[in-house]
């Protein structure tokens, strides 16, 4: 384990999640990037991740607010569906240990 990793386990990184930035960063459309690299995009999608799930809470609110009751069952599917698809797309869980590990770092 290198220093950096090091640096990422005693601040909440666990053994798994290691595991999955090292299958990350091997993946050839990641062979570009470093660990500290995928750290920083991991933590930028962290805010992504939050703004499209805000999103979606907002158009099911709004669909709720209206009262469109024959709609709503589609609005829960939207947002179900919507919330797998971000959560897949962006490991929000990465995300949100690398937004931690990038504001501690900082300061």
């Amino acid at each position: 384990m290198n220093e950096f990793e090091q640096k990422l386990f005693q601040s909440d990184f666990s053994a798994k999640d290691l595991r999955k930035l090292k299958d990350m960063l091997t993946r050839d459309e990641n062979k570009l990037y470093t660990p500290q690299s995928l750290v920083q995009e991991l933590s930028k999608r962290f805010w992504a991740g939050i703004i499209c799930m805000a999103t979606l809470i907002s158009v099911f609110i709004y669909g709720v607010a209206k009262g469109h009751q024959q709609s709503l069952i589609s609005y829960a599917i939207v947002l179900m569906v919507g919330a797998v698809v971000v959560y897949l797309v962006i490991p929000m869980n990465l995300a949100w240990k690398s937004y931690k590990f990038t504001r501690a770092c900082k300061r």
